[in-house]
């Protein structure tokens, strides 16, 4: 399988005060459902808009389909791009926004129509070529857009938080309904986000940014069971961490001191973990249990609820720990117990779904400790 896209030490700036990107180097398999998430501010739209022609780069390379795009102008890319607030011609009906693109491309006027139509029905608006952007609602009006990136066929298509503006419920659906056209054009998509179930669902592959740099590159559960930096672990999947220390190495088992007491961990990753000094030991809120199942754990702290919150299929408890830790726990809702705020539980959880993570970021020059706590 060829590469649809490589990028090689890709840098932006923004006047002379901002890096946008910083040495930006990754590449996408043809027909891959890409997805870029990391927090506002983090360079994936900056990034996409470079890769879309709007934006130019200061240095390094862009390669799609193998092609230089040094000068490249953007109507020569094969690519086309869908805006976060789909830019939509308000003074046209939904077909000819859905046509702008192949009459741009000289398309005669039988093989338009045919592939509007085509297109339109493929998002779900058949029937609806003669409404104005005003007469859709917001669902409708990003499905015009979806369809108008779609109908010129473009070798990669990137969508710029395309979830963003929308109900949750609507969330869900248009979800399913970008896999299944990705499953049927075969195209490659690039998709950013901020909603880290979004790019955990969505991506055949994940990539993390932050502050104009790759945290890492991977699979979805790739990313979420192995994070590569305490950022990534952070930002894909709530997760728990605290600051520790390493005492010692006992075969595959290590010992460390931490904010809440003497913890144990049986890592995946222990081959690439120093003999001692700082790391970061994180647990997933899955993974913890409270009271009485907590009790054969080989990590165990007593905590007290503070809060909780209902989401349909699991409940999450925060407890305080020593030094007023907090510790999340995920509860599947059939197994919920009669808890009570402010009482005081022992909560516990296996060695082996322990994660020690060495490296806080692929920012230089923050240590552990500012990136858990934000110091």
């Amino acid at each position: 399988m060829g590469k649809a896209l490589e990028t090689k030490e890709l840098v932006k700036w923004y006047g002379k005060e901002v890096l946008a990107l910083n040495k930006v180097t990754f590449d996408i398999d043809a027909g891959d459902f890409f997805v870029i998430v990391g927090p506002s501010g983090c360079g994936k739209s900056t990034l996409l808009k470079i890769i879309a022609g709007i934006l130019d780069y200061d240095s390094g390379k862009l390669y799609i389909n193998g092609v230089d795009m040094k000068g490249v102008p953007s109507y020569k890319r094969d690519v086309s791009m869908m805006l976060e607030m789909y830019a939509l011609f308000p003074h046209m009906n939904v077909f000819d926004n859905v046509a702008f693109g192949l009459r741009m491309l000289g398309k005669d006027k039988s093989e338009i129509e045919k592939e509007v139509k085509e297109a339109l029905r493929l998002v779900g608006l058949a029937g609806l070529e003669k409404r104005m952007p005003l007469e859709l609602s917001g669902g409708q009006r990003q499905r015009v857009a979806l369809a108008r990136a779609l109908v010129i066929n473009p070798s990669v298509l990137l969508l710029d938080e395309p979830l963003s503006h929308v109900d949750y419920r609507l969330q869900r659906k248009l979800m399913e309904d970008l896999k299944e056209i990705h499953r049927k054009v075969g195209n490659t998509f690039i998709l950013t986000t901020h909603v880290q179930e979004h790019a955990l669902s969505l991506a055949d592959t994940v990539m993390v940014m932050n502050t104009g740099v790759i945290e890492q590159i991977g699979k979805p559960e790739e990313v979420y069971t192995t994070p590569a930096t305490v950022f990534a672990a952070r930002f894909v999947g709530e997760i728990n961490l605290f600051s520790a220390q390493i005492k010692s190495w006992d075969g595959g088992l290590c010992y460390l001191t931490t904010d809440i007491g003497e913890l144990k961990a049986n890592p995946k990753n222990k081959n690439t973990l120093p003999s001692s000094g700082k790391v970061a030991y994180a647990i997933r809120p899955e993974y913890v249990k409270i009271g009485e199942e907590a009790r054969l754990c080989d990590n165990k702290t007593e905590a007290k609820l503070v809060s909780y919150y209902y989401f349909g299929h699991y409940m999450e408890y925060v407890f305080e720990a020593i030094g007023n830790t907090k510790i999340k726990v995920s509860v599947p809702t059939e197994k919920v117990g009669n808890l009570t705020l402010g009482s005081t539980y022992l909560l516990g959880w296996s060695a082996k779904d322990v994660l020690l993570i060495e490296r806080p970021c692929m920012i230089e020059g923050l240590n552990i400790e500012e990136v858990i706590y934000g110091k």
